[in-house]
């Protein structure tokens, strides 16, 4: 069984520095996009499993982090292909399906299943499962939280708002995962030494002939909340009965 696991670097946004209302987002520390932790422990499972080999496709839209790359092939996966070049930076869905949809072919990958986080810790669109199935011509499957694979098909349980439904596709197939569909193993150092030794494989951008519109970030601000500040003294009771009319005038309660 061949797997390929799409990841994504980000930043850390949980220790990404504010100052003046402006997010620093350059000085948080770099980390694999937490839904895509789940894709690459389903992908490690899927090849204990079934006895396959496991690709991950690293496009290079921001961050980069050599120590990272070598947590991913640490997680039981085989070699990493990385894109990188000022072609596919930034925030594209569209162009960075494309790069991995290319590159895919370009480099000859053989794969049974292609599986992906649900959405990315910093731009969460969700929309690249779906453009890589369609750019591959193969089908898709979203928001899944179990999976099952037997006799060439794959069968899942997509987790749904109003609850789950249960879908079927033949492989080879695109599967976006959720949280729920597992835990992600934590690479013991020396299996992040180990890792070292594995193949990276760099392709530049350039060479994908990429063709995409132009989508351009043009600011990001951090979400600022001011206290009310308001402080109540006195009696117990009185203080108790000004709490809650303050409550009923900000719209707390009811």
């Amino acid at each position: 069984m061949d797997v390929i696991a799409c990841v994504k670097l980000v930043y850390d946004e949980a220790q990404i520095p504010v100052e003046d209302g402006n997010l620093l987002i350059e000085q948080a520390p770099v980390k694999i996009s937490d839904a895509d932790l789940n894709a690459l422990e389903e992908a490690a499972q899927i090849k204990e499993r079934e006895e396959g080999n496991v690709t991950a496709i690293v496009v290079l839209t921001g961050p980069f982090d050599e120590a990272v790359l070598n947590e991913v092939l640490a997680m039981n996966v085989d070699r990493i292909i990385i894109v990188e070049g000022k072609e596919v930076r930034g925030h594209n869905p569209y162009r960075t399906a494309q790069a991995i949809s290319k590159v895919i072919q370009r480099e000859n990958i053989n794969y049974d299943i292609i599986l992906c986080g649900e959405g990315t810790s910093d731009q969460y669109s969700c929309a690249l499962p779906a453009i890589v199935g369609e750019m591959l011509s193969i089908p898709v499957i979203t928001f899944a939280g179990r999976l099952e694979i037997n006799k060439g098909r794959i069968r899942a349980e997509r987790y749904l708002e109003s609850g789950f439904e249960v879908v079927e596709a033949p492989l080879p197939a695109v599967a976006s995962v959720t949280p729920e569909i597992n835990e992600p193993r934590i690479p013991t150092v020396l299996q992040i030494m180990k890792a070292k030794k594995k193949e990276k494989t760099k392709v530049k951008a350039s060479d994908l002939d990429l063709n995409y519109p132009d989508i351009e970030l043009i600011d990001m601000k951090a979400y600022m909340r001011e206290r009310l500040r308001q402080r109540i003294e006195g009696d117990m009771n009185k203080a108790i009965g000004k709490i809650m009319r303050v409550f009923e005038e900000k719209g707390v309660i009811r």
